[in-house]
């Protein structure tokens, strides 16, 4: 049987905002950036990331 990962809605949240940290843009820059361009290996690592933190959250 798996582990199961618990984490709070708080943990999430940090985590969305150190990795738009790490890239220095706010979430709606990131989205203005992911619909302009091809993103690098990295970028889209971090979009996959947002993207399930904001399934968990339910956005």
């Amino acid at each position: 049987m798996s582990p199961v990962v618990t984490v709070t809605r708080s943990e999430l949240e940090d985590r969305r905002r150190a990795l738009l940290d790490e890239l220095g843009l706010s979430l709606e820059d990131f989205a203005a950036l992911a619909e302009t361009r091809t993103l690098t290996g990295h970028e889209f690592d971090v979009k996959e990331e947002l993207d399930e933190i904001a399934f968990l959250l339910g956005e």
